[in-house]
């Protein structure tokens, strides 16, 4: 029974949100709401009805005997869903879905320079990468280059279990992130099929980045930057556009396949259990040992919102800097494992951590967050914010419902000065001309 009611609680919080971004998202399909249901679909629906089948599968099973655990963590995750639902659809300043398609397919038919900007993406990303190699002390030419890269995930860790991720040198991967928008859009608004190409070949170069940093997630983001970029610009899920997205979604669940092979050396561990067996996406694993293991003395209080504030100091200068990903801190110190590394805490985990039962209202106020940048990015009809809405808005909602607070700002503060930079250079400036009949037009 207590499965089934799991279960049901679980298809609610998938479904529920879907709805409200079909009906008031500012953009179909991903809309802030409509990614927080393919999180919930895959991080809590999935796996608990998984667990019903093979409750060996169960992450937490590991670590947590409490009778009643999965329903405590159940109806704490539930609850914040539902609250960010409602602090959602309280902020709404603009009735209906609406985004301003037109006008943003003006701008995108204005990126320029794309000669520099497809190369600019490829040296940028060629000098990142060698940087990570000389940092973590590897050869190109080294057979074991890609296992070692997806199996070690920090180097120089220190005795607390901390070490560096070289996340700031990652940073500079934006720039071929940002350039795959930027291309993807241009060629959509002025249907040129060699600017389409380009960002095919872009997209190529993600997919190896993905495999370079060993980060599987990366390949969900460049399937998320394509279809909201389509999105906004006016795009129809027609069949040759299902044909393109079915064909991207399988070239995913592969080169995914093959990272979790590199990552455990070549043993038979299936994507399927690594999905529905770790704390990927809005994890119902983390809410259980969070609801059950968290003590009163524990809880930070709102800290960790806070480790920004230090965050951006290179671990070169500061080795032993505490780590900012709240993770680290779930792992080590409320769950008692020292193996190094992290457990994903997920923005409930994070507000439970921090507050107790309390962090519900934590919440709605990511909600109402979610619904006003939604609206700030895609409502104003003469500028180039939308851009900003898949290389930033989306990893922001994915970090606060998967990762952590302060990790995100780090690196969003310093990727934001190299996607301004972009946009000042590549994106031509609009400005707002009343024409005598009424109408509105773009002037350089």
């Amino acid at each position: 029974m207590e499965i089934f009611l799991v279960t049901t609680l679980a298809l609610l919080c998938t479904v529920l949100p879907f709805v409200i971004g079909q009906r008031l998202g500012c953009v179909r399909y991903v809309s802030p709401m409509h990614l927080l249901g393919y999180f919930c679909g895959f991080g809590f629906l999935a796996k608990v009805a998984a667990y019903g089948f093979s409750p060996s599968l169960a992450f937490y099973g590991r670590f947590v005997q409490t009778p009643s655990a999965l329903a405590y963590g159940a109806l704490y995750l539930g609850l914040f869903v539902l609250l960010i639902c409602c602090g959602y659809v309280a902020s709404l300043r603009i009735s209906g879905s609406y985004v301003a398609t037109a006008p943003a397919r003006q701008v995108a038919a204005h990126i320029g320079r794309l000669g520099w900007l497809f190369g600019c993406a490829f040296l940028f990303s060629l000098l990142t990468f060698a940087t990570v190699l000389r940092a973590r002390g590897l050869s190109l030419f080294d057979p074991a280059l890609l296992a070692g890269l997806n199996a070690t995930k920090q180097i120089n860790v220190n005795d607390a279990g901390v070490g560096a991720t070289l996340a700031g040198i990652k940073t500079f991967f934006v720039v071929p992130k940002f350039a795959f928008v930027l291309l993807l859009a241009n060629g959509i608004a002025r249907r040129a099929p060699l600017v389409l190409a380009g960002a095919g070949a872009l997209g190529a170069l993600l997919v190896g980045i993905a495999v370079i940093s060993g980060d599987r997630f990366e390949l969900i983001e460049l399937m998320l930057f394509a279809l909201a970029t389509y999105a906004i610009l006016g795009g129809r899920i027609g069949a040759r556009a299902l044909c393109v997205g079915l064909l991207a979604a399988g070239m995913v669940l592969a080169v995914s396949a093959y990272m979790t092979q590199l990552r455990f050396h070549g043993a038979h561990v299936s994507l399927f259990e690594q999905i529905v067996g770790a704390t990927y996406f809005l994890d119902i694993n983390v809410a259980v040992m969070v609801t059950d293991r968290v003590a009163f003395d524990q809880q930070l209080l709102g800290q960790s919102y806070a480790w920004w504030s230090f965050g951006w100091v290179p671990r070169a200068f500061w080795p032993d800097k505490p780590a900012i990903d709240l993770g680290v801190y779930f792992k080590r110190d409320i769950m008692q494992i020292y193996t190094g590394g992290a457990f994903n805490v997920t923005g409930p985990g994070e507000a439970f951590i921090n507050f107790g039962w309390f962090g519900l209202g934590v919440a709605p106020l990511l909600g109402a967050l979610y619904r006003r940048c939604e609206e700030w990015l895609l409502n104003d009809a003469h500028s180039a914010r939308f851009l900003l809405y898949p290389i930033l808005f989306y990893p922001f909602v994915q970090a606060t419902l998967q990762s952590s607070f302060s990790a995100f700002i780090v690196g969003a503060a310093a990727q934001m000065v190299l996607v301004v930079a972009m946009i000042a250079l590549f994106v031509t400036r609009f400005r707002r001309v009343l024409t005598p009949k009424g109408a509105l037009s773009h002037a350089v």
